[in-house]
């Protein structure tokens, strides 16, 4: 990166979905309009954020992601790796579900977002870890990582949310989900979906738990006993009305430490794939992202 760098980048995945180069240009005009000199960069390969965050000139203040849930991973991956103080994190939303900025009440203007930015107010963000990889959102193991195992990412871009859909339907028709075994604290708990959060939404704006926030401290486990047609529509619609925790076949509750395990089971990162792994499921680091 140039010594001179402008103390806000904007880095982009071109191949997210909804990417709007306009929306690029808007924010910088709108940036330069309040006095604040930007650089936009574009990446070019799958972990190229996470190696542009990491070694970012210090004259960089602000980084903004232009992209999805998964782009947002990248990003904190190589703050996280660069140690010491790194810039404030923001957010222009692309991508399918963009979890994080509905989270954070993030606009969606690239316009109001400038603003927010010039602002200079931050709050913290509350990560976890899986092993030594930082998460803004969640981990999940059994059926939801198995929809997302099964959406490639030209399925995704063509399709966005209702690719999810669709390949939720087709697994939950096939019936072939299988047992997560889920470690909590020391106590063992068997299910078909376990999801470690830190936050309150997911898949958008809806809310999987009424106890916790992405900018509070703390991870909640939130667990689905069986993945049976009727249960999944159950739980769809309670998620929907933000009503979850009252199905009977859910259990939500704060937590220390978890690990999953079984056979044949998938997990997923953010809404991106993960290679399965028994490494510890913990409160990670704390960083700043603009409010």
């Amino acid at each position: 990166m140039p010594h001179e760098a402008a103390p806000i980048l904007v880095v982009a995945n071109p191949v997210a979905g909804n990417f709007n180069y306009r929306h690029l240009m808007r924010l910088a005009e709108r940036l330069d309009r309040l006095g604040l000199k930007s650089d936009i960069w574009l990446t070019r390969y799958p972990g190229e954020l996470a190696d542009i965050a990491a070694e970012l000139s210090p004259s960089v203040r602000t980084l903004v992601v232009g992209g999805g849930d998964g782009s947002i991973n990248e990003a904190i991956t190589g703050i996280i790796r660069r140690g010491g103080d790194g810039p404030a994190l923001s957010i222009l939303p692309f991508g399918t579900a963009n979890v994080l900025a509905h989270e954070l009440g993030l606009p969606f203007s690239p316009e109001k977002l400038a603003e927010r930015i010039a602002a200079g107010r931050t709050t913290p963000l509350y990560l976890g870890t899986v092993g030594e990889r930082p998460f803004s959102l969640m981990v999940s193991a059994g059926f939801d990582a198995d929809i997302v195992h099964a959406v490639d990412a030209p399925f995704k871009r063509r399709w966005g949310k209702l690719a999810y859909g669709w390949r939720g339907l087709t697994l939950a028709l096939a019936g072939t989900g299988r047992d997560v075994t889920v470690t909590a604290d020391g106590e063992t708990i068997r299910c078909r979906i376990a999801v470690v959060t830190t936050a309150r939404f997911y898949g958008g704006p809806l809310a999987i738990t009424r106890h916790t926030r992405a900018t509070e401290p703390g991870l909640r486990l939130v667990t689905l006993a069986d993945d049976r047609p009727a249960t999944l529509l159950r739980a769809a619609t309670a998620l929907a009305l933000g009503r979850l925790d009252r199905l009977a076949t859910v259990q939500d509750r704060a937590v220390a430490e978890v690990r999953f395990s079984g056979e044949g089971i998938r997990m997923q990162i953010d809404g991106d794939r993960l290679e399965t792994t028994d490494a510890p499921v913990r409160a990670g680091r704390i960083i700043e992202v603009v409010s």
